[in-house]
């Protein structure tokens, strides 16, 4: 039985592919449902990261874009 972050180390360096066909051929549901869970939590964690990544720069844009409009009007 595979845990879910032996999976979503094996599918960050191995590749979806290769750990599908591993979980496969073992036939057995729990490593499934584990396999499942890791591919939840990598997807999760790449939207959340840029999410997060973009709202920073945004902001950071906008207040430099914000500074310049100043410096034009003055």
């Amino acid at each position: 039985m595979f845990t879910e972050m032996e999976l979503m180390r094996w599918i960050e360096h191995f590749g979806r592919w290769n750990v599908q066909e591993v979980v496969t051929k073992g036939q057995d549901m729990w490593d499934v449902i584990t396999y499942l869970r890791a591919e939840r939590s990598l997807e999760l964690s790449k939207i959340m990261g840029f999410v997060t990544s973009e709202s920073v720069s945004f902001e950071s844009e906008e207040a430099s874009s914000l500074s310049v409009r100043g410096l034009n009007y003055e």
